[in-house]
């Protein structure tokens, strides 16, 4: 019987998906589109084409030449999620539409109609100047957050405590950039949300929602929102929030429209009850359907590829662990010399460690950069704490020589 085929649009680095390039690859017939000639995509490829990823045009016409008949479509790539979304409508591939893929990517819009459908406010306006910025977060009251309207990675988000840095704030996220993601047609201003902030990754298909694992986000570098690591683990339902996520989760989808595909969505805990900051048409990023596979032993990768050949995936886990990605940051900024992850790999309960940065590269510290990530840890155990001892034990093993920029642009 000859395997169903998958054409992937975009593939993310290599550090990041690898893992979902395997997953596929030894169940599926795999092509993709990318911008440019495959490298480490290759092994796992039997086809593929390149296109530019931001003109539908082009990339309808690449996917119409790999797709035969039973072609399903799928991308995890946020930068592309909109094009992919309207090409594989316009070739009648079953894909979340274009326009609940608009929907999600545009911040302001998801708050329109989460408003719209009367679920829990969170109160915001959106800015074209930094006057109505500030106009905007004196209304709210302090703290604010103020952010790019539709970028990712928490480039360009930055908490701000009062009226003095508004206009800073404005500048800082009208300037931030993210591949090819746009920006420049406004800047969101929202209430701060206070507690701690989960994100829920969901299976959907034909409009009905499973949660399948939730993670509890670590953030970083305060006042932005660098996400420094996650704890993951499945669905169960049984913490005291899980009722009133679980239906905000689902209700936000029928108000986006998202009527197939895995989501990310992110939500706070407030002290009002949830609230939720974006939901996002695509697997999520930072290696967590990895960590969530380990977890649980479900795949949402292959989750995600049955749903894109309406077929129903089993979501039942075979396993109950907890697994802690964590990420490692330089001290400064500077350019990589080295970095390594020791004999971290071999340590009892270490998953996962692989440097993410290569000599010669540049980091610089949030806000100045997206992500910028010397090496990353997953540990699995039975719980938190198990978690918490493992990469005791492995973070020491990572280490690296980060030189100074001295004198250099972006300092």
């Amino acid at each position: 019987m000859q395997q169903a085929h998958i054409i992937l649009v975009g593939s993310g680095g290599q550090p990041y998906r690898d893992y979902a390039f395997r997953s596929l690859a030894g169940r599926y017939r795999l092509s993709a589109l990318l911008p440019a000639d495959p490298t480490w995509q290759q092994p796992h490829l039997q086809d593929w084409r390149t296109a530019d990823l931001t003109d539908p045009d082009a990339v309808t016409g690449a996917l119409k030449e790999l797709a035969d008949d039973g072609s399903a479509v799928l991308t995890w790539d946020e930068t592309v999620l909109e094009v992919t979304a309207e090409a594989a409508g316009r070739l009648g591939l079953h894909h979340m539409s274009a326009r609940s893929a608009q929907r999600c990517r545009d911040k302001y819009l998801t708050r329109r109609l989460l408003d719209e459908a009367g679920l829990p406010a969170v109160r915001h306006g959106l800015a074209h100047t930094a006057r109505e910025a500030e106009e905007t977060a004196a209304r709210l009251g302090f703290p604010v957050v103020v952010k790019p309207r539709a970028l990712a990675g928490s480039v360009g988000v930055v908490r701000v405590e009062e009226p003095e840095a508004v206009a800073a704030a404005f500048e800082l996220a009208g300037g931030a950039g993210y591949a090819t993601l746009p920006n420049g047609h406004g800047i969101l201003v929202e209430e701060f949300l206070d507690g701690p902030e989960v994100s829920v990754d969901s299976v959907v298909l034909d409009g009905e929602v499973s949660c399948v694992q939730v993670a509890a986000k670590r953030l970083g570098y305060a006042p932005h929102f660098e996400e420094t690591g996650h704890l993951v683990k499945g669905w169960d339902g049984t913490e005291p929030w899980a009722g009133e996520v679980h239906a905000l989760v689902t209700a936000a989808h029928t108000a986006l429209g998202v009527e197939a595909g895995v989501t990310h969505a992110e939500v706070r805990l407030t002290s009002r009850g949830p609230r939720l900051v974006e939901l996002n048409g695509r697997l999520g990023g930072d290696l967590i359907p990895y960590a969530g596979q380990l977890a649980t032993g479900v795949d949402l990768v292959r989750a995600a590829a049955a749903v894109a050949l309406r077929e129903r995936p089993d979501l039942t886990p075979t396993r109950a662990l907890t697994t802690e990605v964590r990420f490692v940051y330089p001290p400064h900024d500077g350019r990589v010399a080295a970095v390594s992850v020791g004999r971290a790999a071999e340590l009892p309960g270490v998953a996962h460690a692989a440097p993410l940065v290569a000599p010669g590269d540049t980091l610089l510290l949030p806000p100045r950069q997206a992500i910028p990530r010397l090496a990353v840890l997953i540990a699995e155990a039975a719980d938190e704490a198990g978690c918490a001892e493992v990469l005791a034990r492995a973070l020491p093993e990572v280490t690296s020589e980060v030189v100074p920029l001295t004198g250099e642009p972006g300092r």
